[in-house]
């Protein structure tokens, strides 16, 4: 489903008005102790749009902007509040169990990463706010390094119609009628071929 990529990479690049520091030598001192990372384990640093979907919740992807950085031992998803940098997620390459794009390993599209628990959708973007190829490149390198398997296409649909029921409500724009309607939702899955046992 081609669909969802897209809202991915509509609502980063929206979120990505925003430039956080990173490039100044500055600005990669105050990341390297925010985070605790020696300047000798970076690899690389990208801003990047993010988000983290649970599997069996609804299938939508609220992404953050912020920071990727890529270490030697992991990737760092980092937020900038109040002039600092905050981990919000780290992702090892021991944590994935495999990954997907929509078309192709070097299409300018969401990748996305599956753990036992959760599916990492990541967006990362250059200074001029355009896909950041080889960012998402050594992403892939890194996180898929113990040799997991990237799907592509319709192998690694990780959305599924869910048997569960979502309320929704409100009121009649223009009027004071409330309404409520009860439908069926999309969910997260785990798309990998094998599991981790």
């Amino acid at each position: 489903m081609r669909l969802l990529p897209l809202i991915y990479l509509v609502a980063t690049l929206t979120l990505a008005a925003c430039s956080i520091p990173y490039q100044t030598p500055q600005a990669r001192a105050q990341i390297e102790q925010d985070l605790g990372v020696s300047a000798n384990d970076i690899v690389a640093i990208s801003e990047s749009g993010f988000c983290r979907l649970e599997y069996g919740t609804e299938a939508v992807c609220h992404a953050e902007h912020g920071l990727a950085v890529l270490t030697r031992q992991e990737l760092i998803l980092s937020l900038y509040k109040n002039d600092k940098y905050v981990p919000a997620h780290v992702l090892k390459t021991a944590d994935v169990l495999c990954g997907h794009t929509a078309t192709s390993r070097e299409a300018a599209e969401a990748l996305n990463m599956f753990t036992m628990d959760y599916t990492f959708v990541l967006l990362p973007v250059d200074a001029q706010k355009k896909w950041n190829g080889p960012m998402h490149r050594q992403m892939i390198d890194y996180l898929l390094a113990n040799g997991q398997p990237l799907l592509i296409g319709s192998g690694g649909k990780s959305s599924r119609l869910s048997d569960k029921e979502k309320i929704v409500s409100g009121v009649i724009p223009g009027t004071r009628i409330p309404f409520f309607t009860e439908f069926k939702y999309s969910e997260q899955f785990n798309p990998c071929p094998v599991a981790k046992g």
